[in-house]
């Protein structure tokens, strides 16, 4: 297994427990692809670098997890369905 951090953006207009509803969420899909979660760090609300959906802040999540490679596909697919989600990233981490 290898690890991977997910940096994902929320929408500024969720309620505290949107949000943590949304980070459980996430945190499933995860799981539910036997990913083994490793952090969870809320940097909170941030400017963005550009305006998306005439947003100007999100909420910052970072989660690192190990994970099978091959399991990242299915993961995907279910964040691209996360209507809470602004945008996301998988990167794989070295060291």
């Amino acid at each position: 297994m290898k690890k991977y951090e997910l940096m994902y953006i929320l929408f500024p207009t969720l309620t505290e427990e949107e949000r943590n509803a949304t980070i459980s969420s996430v945190e499933e899909t995860l799981k539910a692809v036997k990913a083994n979660i490793l952090t969870t760090d809320k940097w909170g609300e941030r400017k963005l670098a550009y305006p998306i959906e005439k947003k100007e802040t999100g909420f910052y999540v970072l989660t690192t997890f190990e994970v099978e490679g091959t399991e990242l596909v299915n993961v995907e697919k279910k964040l691209n369905i996360n209507e809470q989600l602004m945008r996301y990233i998988i990167v794989k981490k070295t060291k």
